[in-house]
């Protein structure tokens, strides 16, 4: 029993020094390949308090605008998530392995995915852009993309966690695939689809602010437009009022989780 012990707390020790060391080297390649001028960052670093003290004047003038620049990327936000949780719902239950009525079927729905998770949003967007072109039909489709990408993975891992039991008792009774899904699965995770889109919900506008600045309407394209104007009064107020939204709305995510 003693000897077991040794050897696995040996087995642990030498396998937590392996992850370190390769953690260490993977570390040195990568810092070796990026070329770094660290002598020009410390010689610059003291520019840096020039931009800061620029970025210190906020201009609330163009508030307004500001505010419905920010509305509109919240409700692309928004109308993404609200069409890319629909269909990841549908093909969550449908890729479930223990729901799924076809495992092909539920293989090829967990492949897709995987693509559409391994290709950033932005790339995406790209390729919906050039199909559609500038606007916010552009944007929403490319965080309905996003979004059925990151809530179909979530949702059937939170399905699968609920094995067997619940499903093969309902089978007992005679009863069908739909009313298993309805009756028995959807009330056991109601709570951890909930949070998993509240997530969604913080990420999704964060993205939305991203894309505006690849030509779809938002916050993101006025941002954009100070920047290249070196407009810093105007830069300060946008992101003032980014991180207020940010803040706002994870504030509001929480609390809406703790109450259901």
């Amino acid at each position: 029993m003693n000897t077991t012990v040794k050897l696995s707390r040996t087995i642990d020790k030498i396998r937590l020094l392996s992850i370190t060391v390769f953690s260490i080297v993977l570390f040195y390649i990568s810092f070796l390949s990026l070329n770094l001028d660290i002598g020009k960052f410390i010689t610059r670093a003291g520019d840096a308090w020039q931009v800061i003290s620029k970025l210190m004047i906020v201009d609330f003038s163009n508030l307004p605008e500001v505010l419905a620049a920010m509305l509109s990327s919240i409700a692309i936000a928004v109308c993404g998530l609200f069409f890319g949780l629909i269909i990841s719902i549908f093909l969550s239950f449908i890729a479930a392995a223990n729901i799924t009525p076809n495992s092909m079927v539920s293989a090829f729905i967990k492949g897709s995915v995987a693509v559409i998770r391994s290709i950033p949003t932005l790339v995406w967007m790209l390729m919906v852009i050039a199909s559609l072109g500038f606007g916010s039909t552009a944007g929403m489709i490319g965080l309905v993309i996003s979004t059925v990408g990151y809530l179909t993975k979530a949702f059937t891992a939170s399905i699968e966690d609920l094995g067997m039991d619940t499903i093969e008792a309902m089978r007992t009774t005679g009863a069908g695939w739909l009313s298993i899904v309805i009756h028995g699965l959807i009330p056991s995770v109601v709570r951890p689809f909930i949070s998993w889109t509240a997530i969604k919900l913080e990420i999704g506008i964060a993205e939305s602010i991203n894309l505006g600045m690849v030509g779809v309407v938002g916050i993101g394209s006025l941002l954009m437009k100070s920047l290249g104007k070196y407009d810093y009064a105007s830069i300060s107020t946008i992101i003032l009022v980014i991180f207020s939204t940010m803040l706002l709305v994870e504030i509001v995510s929480n609390r809406a989780k703790k109450y259901i």
